[in-house]
């Protein structure tokens, strides 16, 4: 599977509130780091996280911009929508990611907020 590949499913179970299918795209010893917060570490850990994320009521829309890739190292840059009531936008930022992969899975996430 392409880089490509794995960041387009990646963007589609988190249009659909699917932490399960979003975490199995990780490693089993995958590292996701968001800024301001601790290193999530293995997939169950991920997992949780966007179980908890999603359950609280936090719709997202992430728009994919200029991707990067060199061998098994991307840059992702990407606007991420957290939605409100009725669906009006809550919260929208310009973001990041350094991402790892390789073997068909992310093996790392570091987000930067723009």
């Amino acid at each position: 599977m392409s880089f490509y590949d794995l960041l387009q499913r990646l963007v589609d179970a988190w249009h659909a509130g699917d932490a399960g299918g979003a975490a199995a795209l990780f490693a089993q010893d995958a590292v996701y780091r968001e800024p301001g917060r601790e290193p999530l570490r293995g997939r169950a850990a991920i997992r949780d996280f966007m179980r908890e994320f999603f359950a609280n009521g936090s719709a997202v829309r992430v728009v994919v911009g200029d991707v990067l890739v060199d061998g098994e190292t991307a840059f992702v840059a990407f606007t991420f929508a957290m939605r409100g009531e009725g669906g009006a936008p809550r919260q929208t930022m310009e973001m990041g990611a350094l991402v790892r992969f390789g073997e068909g899975y992310i093996t790392e996430w570091r987000e930067y907020r723009g």
